[in-house]
């Protein structure tokens, strides 16, 4: 099975390598937006540009633009027109499908992603130690420096990103591989549901149940990081504070919330690697994050309840990042040959209906406990994992 990897490198350039990559993030940064405000101003005088119209613009604005040749290579650009089409691409789906649109945005730099190649050798070339440990990129106007990672499994090189974020440059290869046959897992068949006391709770065949605690990531550095922020606003208000020192202190802030999401990111790749391979079926629900973390505040004539309230729990849920660890779960069991189902939650209801006798009734949320009539008495949790792994066994049963 022939499959495609990301592996995440860290990149250590010299000062003089590193004053050349900020210079051609802002030229590409310019770009984005220059190209940006292209399409608006076509549109309103009712001329449609697309993805090609603008390539072929790029040969005549390498000659125009001081100071690209020699540092911005060809691809560097074409990925960034591409993202930008993507963006339209993305937006106009939304308005058809009468979501929330999100325009395109003008980027600052701090805003500003990065590039990308579309081959290597092309822009781009990776050199690799032995045991695939650390190595050494060269790229096109900077020059080769080293990098630091590994490539758990051996691949060809297809295409790289360059982005820049508050841990510095990293360089993201995605590579070809073939993926090695794993052993079968030997556990039972497992029904999972997400929550927020837990993060989650499985319902295991033999009738027993599992927690796995929720790290709350952002609640334990909540204080450090209100204080940071507090920091950085008196500083960004005082007449007497230099730039450079707020520059200073929201690069701080930054780096601490990118090491809660660095945090949160190991912990789910971990867990769900854990499940896939105790688990050879999981069985869950599909999560709608957007309806489940949409504001109480309401309007002005109809003001919304408990409002506060739903702020932290969709604080809380967001912590967690269930749509995340879903998608995680669900290409890993694929690549395991593990059976990954998602039951439409509006169909079956799982926290509403009793695993016992099939009913539903309708459940506050502050409802921990379910008690049913049929004398099937769990936690609220418990319950619908157990409603998601029979539902679970009775579709591969029908299948």
């Amino acid at each position: 099975m022939i499959a495609t990897r990301s592996i995440t490198f860290r990149l250590y350039p010299s000062r003089a390598q590193d004053e050349a990559m900020l210079r051609k993030h802002g030229m590409l940064k310019d770009l984005w937006n220059a190209a940006l405000e292209e399409r608006i101003g076509a549109w309103r005088h009712g001329v449609r540009i697309n993805l090609s119209h603008q390539e072929k613009a790029l040969k005549d604005m390498r000659a125009d633009v001081g100071g690209w040749h020699g540092l911005v290579h060809t691809h560097e650009a074409q990925t960034v027109l591409k993202r930008l089409d993507l963006a339209f691409r993305a937006f106009f789906r939304r308005v058809k499908n009468g979501e929330k649109p999100g325009f395109p945005r003008f980027r600052s730099a701090d805003r500003f992603r990065g590039w990308g190649y579309k081959e290597h050798g092309n822009g781009f070339r990776v050199e690799m130690r032995d045991g695939r440990r650390h190595g050494h990129v060269t790229l096109f106007g900077i020059g080769r420096m080293r990098m630091r990672g590994r490539a758990r499994t051996p691949g060809r090189i297809l295409k790289a990103d360059v982005s820049r974020s508050a841990f510095g440059w990293s360089l993201n290869l995605v590579v070809e591989t073939a993926c090695a046959e794993r052993a079968p897992a030997r556990g039972s068949a497992a029904g999972l549901d997400w929550g927020v006391a837990d993060f989650a709770t499985l319902a295991l065949q033999d009738g027993t149940f599992q927690a796995i605690p929720n790290p709350r990531h952002l609640d334990r550095e909540a204080e450090e990081l209100r204080d940071a922020g507090r920091r950085l606003s008196a500083k960004a208000r005082a007449r007497k504070i230099s730039r450079r020192a707020v520059r200073h202190e929201r690069k701080r802030l930054a780096r601490r919330h990118a090491q809660v999401a660095a945090r949160r990111k190991d912990f789910q790749h971990k867990t769900s690697a854990r499940l896939v391979a105790t688990h050879p079926v999981i069985a869950t629900e599909a999560l709608a994050v957007g309806n489940m973390t949409r504001s109480a505040r309401g309007t002005l004539e109809a003001p919304g309840r408990n409002v506060a309230q739903k702020a932290g729990l969709n604080r809380s849920i967001l912590d967690t990042a269930p749509a995340a660890f879903l998608n995680m779960l669900r290409y890993k069991a694929a690549e395991a040959g593990s059976e990954f189902l998602e039951a439409q939650t509006r169909r079956l209801k799982p926290s509403q209906r009793c695993p016992g006798c099939g009913g539903v009734r309708k459940k506050p949320l502050s409802l921990r406990l379910h008690d049913c009539e049929c004398g099937c008495r769990l936690g609220r949790d418990e319950a619908a994992a157990r409603v998601l792994l029979d539902w679970g066994l009775a579709e591969l049963a029908g299948s």
